[in-house]
């Protein structure tokens, strides 16, 4: 095992044991997390919709787990995404779909950059946490980079999660969400066509949850100068 897997385990190993699993086929090959404690990730009402953005040069830690060599690497993030579609209620859960747009990971090189439609936004009943998720195999996905070498995938799919929302999410008058800023963290998952890695693993929805914890051993690895831990 890696010391990379060593410290993701330690830190999310109580998640895993109640994760649910998807076919042995899908693959999360990247995650990351952001490098500092300030709430990277705007949530905003433009009265007319809403808008998700990073703003440019945002540091983060980019994890590789396959396609590359496996590594912690310093990055900057960028996101940019907006929906028109008003707030509805999925059982106890806030749900915004149509969302599309791009997020970005760089330094120096194009590590990896996601173009998307038609993801969604669900947000727990008490406001304070959301996950951005896109598992509809007709919704556009896109992978590109001239960091990894990524197969071509039959499926993809990637996972966001907010946590620490300030102020916590509401419903605004005008049926879109209110405004709120928070952390942010993801992965990224595809189905390698003709290929099998094996395995169960989590559903990408879950990942959302389980890179959070992932943050706290990324928090102590923290350095500047490119890949900061490899295979062993």
């Amino acid at each position: 095992m890696t010391k990379l897997k060593k410290l993701a385990s330690a830190a999310l190993a109580s998640a895993l044991l109640s994760v649910p699993a998807v076919a042995a086929d899908t693959l999360t090959f990247a995650q990351f997390t952001q490098q500092s404690t300030t709430k990277a990730a705007q949530y905003r009402n433009t009265g007319a919709g809403n808008t998700l953005n990073i703003v440019q040069g945002s540091p983060a830690n980019f994890v590789v787990f396959e396609y590359g060599a496996p590594g912690v690497y310093d990055s900057t993030m960028a996101l940019s995404a907006a929906s028109n579609q008003a707030i509805t209620m999925s059982g106890s859960v806030f749900q915004q779909s149509g969302w599309d747009g791009s997020i970005n990971f760089g330094n120096g090189s194009n590590y990896l950059t996601v173009n998307f439609t038609g993801a969604t936004l669900n947000v727990d009943a008490n406001g304070g946490s959301a996950s951005l998720i896109n598992t509809d195999p007709n919704s556009m996905i896109s992978y590109t980079s001239n960091f990894l070498t990524l197969p071509d995938f039959d499926t993809k799919s990637f996972s966001l999660a907010f946590t620490g929302l300030l102020p916590f999410f509401q419903i605004a008058a005008n049926g879109f969400g209110s405004d709120f800023n928070s952390n942010i963290a993801g992965s990224f998952s595809g189905a390698p066509g003709g290929e099998n890695p094996g395995g169960v693993i989590p559903e990408p929805a879950t990942w959302a949850m389980l890179v959070i914890g992932f943050g706290l051993t990324g928090a102590t690895m923290r350095r500047r100068g490119g890949r900061r831990v490899v295979a062993s």
